[in-house]
């Protein structure tokens, strides 16, 4: 824990100043300099490309009318090289204002103006704004550099404990079907009671010890986006389900053709559609499945009849290993829902429990376009 502390303070920001007149990098270091910054300063264009080549810069303040190289040379240069293509450039120019219509062959937010004579205050906050945004972007690329770690420590955990797990498990199994095959007819219907208890623990752990693998699985899968009849993957993975013949399954909004991850699609539906039946107590019961077209995603709707999720447990729900049924059903090792979220937070996607209906559970999830 404390080297990922560590990871996340706040560095001090490299600032090159390029101009070929050594009072003009005076008046700017003046005006910028801060304990939180490194200046170093440049006095040509080729100075400055050597310097980004070999040195970490974060941003650049640099004049546009320079000898040998002027200002915008040498940002194109660095555009056409990944090692200082990101770095922000805020050319310092004696031009006119609309000098800024050079911006247009820039990448958005990579380059600005300042004019000469400079503002004071405005150059400040202009270095401010830009460097705020330069510890941003820090923190997020170091964020995701954890959450990479975190997600491979992970991965190893659940490897390294099923795999430790689930052959000692298979010893039990084993030993409890060579004793009852040993026994027979003599066990105690007392013994024989205990052995059911014990083999029904088993089960349980091996579902779990899977469910888990399956968990953990998710979050490496990958998976090029291909059109598919909507319509028709849903009544195709509806087939495949053991639903009881008691239960509707109606499907409506969906016939079109759209572009999508289909392996991972058809998870989610396999899994919010053994939700939906497995969590209902009744005989009999009717399940939904509607879709919705917004401007810029697809939204789902999975809607059934049972007893509901309540409020007070709807976070719970997406939790692993949570689950509202006997933790001895079959199957039900309450993985379902936060596979299908974790799977979906993977893609971009949201998912959530919609409220509007006091009956029944109505789970909502979106698919960009």
């Amino acid at each position: 824990m404390m080297q990922l502390t560590k990871a996340i303070t706040t560095d001090k920001t490299t600032i090159l100043i390029v101009d070929d007149r050594q009072e003009n990098i005076l008046t700017l270091e003046n005006i910028i300099e801060s304990d939180h910054r490194i200046i170093r300063t440049a006095l040509s264009g080729n100075e400055a490309l050597k310097i980004v080549m070999k040195q970490p810069v974060d941003l650049m303040l640099m004049d546009v009318q320079m000898p040998e190289m002027d200002g915008y040379e040498v940002a194109d240069l660095m555009r056409l090289n990944p090692r200082t293509s990101h770095i922000p450039i805020v050319f310092v120019s004696a031009a006119s204002r609309s000098d800024k219509n050079s911006l247009h062959k820039y990448k958005y937010g990579t380059v600005d103006f300042l004019f000469k004579p400079l503002d004071l205050e405005e150059t400040r906050r202009k270095v401010i704004w830009i460097e705020n945004q330069i510890r941003l972007s820090k923190e997020m690329e170091k964020l995701k550099d954890i959450n990479a770690f975190l997600k491979k420590d992970f991965n190893q955990f659940v490897y390294l404990v099923t795999h430790d797990i689930k052959a000692p498990i298979r010893a039990i199994d084993n030993l409890i079907n060579w004793i009852t095959e040993d026994m027979g007819n003599s066990m105690p219907a007392s013994v024989a009671e205990n052995f059911s208890l014990l083999q029904n623990r088993v089960n349980r752990t091996q579902r779990l010890l899977n469910a888990l693998t399956d968990y953990s699985r998710i979050s490496r899968k990958s998976e090029s986006p291909q059109p598919v009849e909507l319509n028709k993957l849903i009544h195709a993975t509806i087939e495949t389900l053991e639903i009881p013949p008691a239960f509707r399954v109606i499907v409506t909004g969906c016939d079109f053709v759209f572009t999508v991850e289909k392996e991972m699609l058809i998870r989610v539906f396999i899994e919010l559609i053994k939700n939906a039946f497995q969590h209902n107590e009744k005989k009999e019961g009717e399940i939904n499945i509607s879709c919705e077209e917004m401007p810029d995603e697809y939204v789902f709707t999975i809607q059934d009849d049972g007893p509901g999720i309540p409020k007070r447990l709807e976070e719970k729900a997406f939790e692993i290993f949570q689950t509202l049924k006997s933790k001895d059903d079959f199957e039900n090792t309450g993985i379902g829902l936060p596979l299908v979220s974790r799977l979906l937070t993977n893609l971009g996607q949201r998912i959530w429990i919609d409220r509007s209906r006091s009956d029944g559970t109505t789970i909502k999830f979106s698919w960009h376009k």
